[in-house]
């Protein structure tokens, strides 16, 4: 069931994965979801096969992410940064960025990223890189009233944490699959998989 040269916990995760959103059919029928966002009307639904297909991509990166958790990484340096949110862990630091998003709280918000953090949209389209590109991504957006993110589902596998969530500002929602790697209490990076 896994990838050549993939271990036995790393199944086990991506099992786990599939079980947690619920993406195998059962008795062989063919599962419906029904998918809110831009597109068609609110009737509307993608075949689980359709939705199989479109995170066959989130499992490879997934695969690839626990692959490099096997090995103890090692970081140089020091300085402010590198002490300040050492005693957070993973899920800590991007629970205290959710809150702090939905506080419209910037300063709290920036303080979960690294300087050098990179943003990228799933796979690799870059968004931007360090902690002002941030800020000017944010800035703007915080001023919106009604801007939230709600997080349906949490994995914090090491380093990393992989939230299901979705991003509500006025009347616009969008559903996101974000994948955060996390280094000594500070956000190194994010992936934001979305339609």
């Amino acid at each position: 069931m896994g990838l050549p040269g993939s271990t036995r916990v790393q199944q086990e995760f991506v099992r786990a994965v599939n079980e947690r959103l619920r993406l195998e059919p059962r008795d062989g029928e063919r599962k419906m979801i029904p998918w809110s966002g831009s597109g068609s009307g609110s009737g509307s639904g993608r075949s689980i096969t359709k939705l199989k297909c479109s995170l066959v991509g989130i499992g490879a990166l997934l695969m690839l992410l626990l692959a490099g958790c096997q090995s103890p990484v090692t970081e140089s340096g020091g300085g402010e940064e590198s002490s300040v949110g050492e005693g957070r862990s993973p899920l800590e630091t991007v629970n205290l960025r959710m809150q702090a998003y939905n506080d419209h709280d910037l300063d709290v918000f920036l303080s979960t990223y690294a300087e050098d953090v990179e943003i990228f949209t799933y796979p690799d389209r870059s968004l931007g890189k360090g902690k002002k590109r941030i800020k000017n991504l944010f800035e703007e957006m915080f001023q919106e009233a009604s801007l939230r993110v709600d997080i349906h589902h949490q994995i914090a596998k090491d380093s990393y944490v992989i939230n299901h969530e979705t991003v509500v500002s006025g009347d616009e929602t969008t559903e996101y699959v974000s994948i955060y790697e996390v280094r000594k209490g500070r956000i190194q990076s994010v992936r934001f998989v979305r339609d």
